[in-house]
């Protein structure tokens, strides 16, 4: 479900943050949601659209103050419209393609730059590869390991699936193109081979 729509009409300066693709403002918006509603709210645009959603009319009225005091805040730090941040997150975007883009200008025809990035992205292949493997020795039982230790091992192969996931992204995007958005996927890949593997261990063999 798309939130933008609800949260720029509820909460036109929090939500202006929370939909521009800028992360600081994203997490000064999930911070402004969990202080009105007394939890704490991950800092992604889908999330904080839910906590409004699902919101009480009582929590609707504290995050309208919350609003309030986010704007003030926003037009001293030199935001005088809500439409500034969305030219941040513009600016944002500009300036990284932009970069890339004289990236390639500067290595594109460098060899070494080429096989540089076949070996992220094959390193990136046998990595998901032996964690699909492990995945598999782990749900039918073949791999046993407590609960402990499991957590402990998908958290580090996540953290490593995630940043090896980011670089292979970062190859793609050199020679194909992409944007800014995409090369946070790699930190969500690891979050979620993570949270998976937990699952798979704490289920254990049908």
């Amino acid at each position: 479900m798309e939130f933008s729509n609800l949260l720029l009409k509820v909460l036109p300066w929090i939500g202006a943050a929370a939909t521009g693709n800028v992360p600081a403002l994203i997490t000064m918006a999930a911070r402004e949601v969990s202080a009105a509603l007394g939890v704490e709210v991950p800092a992604n645009p889908q999330a904080i659209g839910q906590a409004v959603a699902n919101a009480t009319p009582e929590q609707l009225l504290a995050m309208k103050d919350r609003d309030l005091a986010f704007q003030e805040r926003m037009q001293a730090m030199g935001f005088a419209h809500v439409s500034d941040m969305a030219r941040l997150a513009v600016e944002e975007v500009r300036i990284y393609a932009q970069d890339t883009q004289d990236a390639r200008k500067t290595h594109g025809s460098a060899d070494r730059v080429f096989w540089l990035g076949i070996a992220v992205l094959l390193t990136f292949a046998v990595l998901m590869g032996v964690v699909l493997w492990g995945s598999y020795q782990i749900m039918t039982g073949q791999a046993k390991l407590d609960a402990g230790a499991l957590a402990i091992v998908s958290t580090l192969i996540g953290t490593v699936i995630g940043y090896v996931a980011a670089n292979a992204q970062q190859v793609v995007s050199y020679f194909f193109g992409s944007s800014k958005g995409s090369d946070t996927k790699g930190g969500q890949i690891g979050d979620a081979l993570a949270e998976s593997m937990k699952q798979l261990g704490s289920k254990g063999p049908a």
